[in-house]
Parts: C-alpha cells; sequence; structure tokens
C-alpha cells in the first residue's frame, strides 16, 4: 500500500465511497460512507437539536421503544412506551419526562416522509420506562418493526397553557385551592365581576395547583398562565 499522503484528494464524496479502518472484532474492513451515516442516525451519539433515537420493536428493551395502546398507524396509535436508556444506552429519563405537556414530533431516521405530532402526556410510574400517553395531531405514515426514530419537541401549534376558572365566590380572610393542571408555578391574575384586577395572597402547592387568599369578599374569576 502506497504512503496515505501519495493518494489524490476527492473533491465529489458520495455516499458510495469508502473508508478504510479496523473493525472492533474482524480486522482491517472497507466501509461505506453511507454505512457510517445510517450508523450515526441510529446510534443517538450524535445529539442534533435535542432528538432521541429508539428503534422500534415489540421485544422491549434498552434502546427500544414499543406499542402500548392504538395501532401502529400514526393516526390510530394512542400510547408508547420508551426505555430510559436510549439506543447509546444512555439513561435518559428526565430528557423523557421533560416531553410531558408538549406537542413531540415522530420521524423515522431513513424516511422523513414517514412522520407524524402528537400532543404528548408522559408518565415514568414502572421502573425503567417512560409512558407516553399520545393524542395524533397531524401527519403521514406508521410505525415499521425494526426501524429507528427520533423523538422531539415539535413547536408546530404549540402555545402557552393557560387556565381560566369559573366564577368563584371567594370569602375574606378563608384560603381557596385552584387546581389549574398547567405543570408549573403559574402567573395568577384574578377580575371581580365588574372587570376590576383584585390582588390576593398566593402560595403555590405544587406546578398543578395553588392557595389564595383575599381580604374582602367578592365573585371573580382566576386566570392563571
Amino acid at each position: 500500500m502506497a504512503r496515505i499522503g501519495s493518494y489524490n484528494i476527492d473533491a465529489d464524496v458520495s455516499k458510495n465511497d469508502l473508508l478504510i479502518g479496523t473493525d472492533s472484532s474482524s480486522g482491517t474492513k472497507n466501509f461505506k460512507i453511507q454505512s457510517i451515516a445510517n450508523f450515526l442516525n441510529n446510534s443517538s451519539l450524535i445529539n442534533v437539536n435535542g432528538q432521541v433515537i429508539y428503534k422500534y420493536s415489540s421485544e422491549f428493551g434498552p434502546g427500544v421503544f414499543s406499542l402500548v395502546s392504538g395501532g401502529t398507524d400514526f393516526e390510530n396509535l394512542t400510547g408508547l412506551k420508551f426505555n430510559h436508556l436510549n439506543s447509546n444506552l444512555d439513561d435518559i429519563a428526565e430528557y423523557l419526562n421533560y416531553f410531558n405537556g408538549l406537542f413531540v414530533l415522530l420521524t423515522q431516521t431513513d424516511d422523513q416522509n414517514n412522520f407524524a405530532q402528537f400532543s404528548a402526556t408522559v408518565s415514568s410510574t414502572t421502573a425503567n420506562q417512560a409512558d407516553f400517553t399520545l393524542n395524533f395531531r397531524e401527519g403521514a405514515g406508521s410505525l415499521i418493526d425494526g426501524k429507528y426514530y427520533a423523538l422531539s419537541y415539535s413547536p408546530k401549534g404549540q402555545t402557552d397553557k393557560n387556565f381560566v376558572s369559573p366564577n368563584i365566590n371567594f370569602v375574606a380572610g378563608q384560603q381557596k385551592q385552584i387546581n389549574h393542571n398547567l405543570n408549573k408555578f403559574a402567573s395568577v391574575t384574578t377580575v371581580d365581576s365588574g372587570g376590576s384586577q383584585v390582588i390576593g395572597d398566593i402560595q403555590h402547592i405544587d406546578l398543578n395547583s395553588l392557595n389564595i387568599t383575599f381580604k374582602a369578599s367578592f365573585q371573580g374569576k382566576i386566570y392563571a398562565n
């Protein structure tokens, strides 16, 4: 073999070009650039815009997501479970839970025309898995056994969540619990029946509820976002 530096530089790289290298189990081999690209697409070794990569299979385990409810056609799909370990065997449990309440995009890595956007509710009550309850919004295609899919946040159509209460009779000095279910410490405005803003004492119980107390009695509504 000639010295590597003596070879001409290829100015027109294609996916069928070959690179020479060492296979970890069987020695020196040629590697197609397309094969290297496919490996990187499916391995989670490269983080692209928050995407996480999983293989779809009924044999649930590390690096795999499986159907829980509905059909494999995206428009009929209602539930999936994702292993906490992605295709690179990284534990991403916290990141999977981040998708709770967001719109998510599921895209086949080797066919981006096979995709769908869903609204997602996420829970991790079962060990080593995140359960996604999904509502189909748009897209085309289906899940195909053995294929890899990228899961990512989809901003299209996503607006800040808000809550408006029904009319409430507030009593002076009495604490009133408000369950807004916004999954955040909400900003709160109270408006009485005459359209005037009323300031109350607010104590957040958790990300989904709060207590509010007023010095005077009145009827009004809570607006939270």
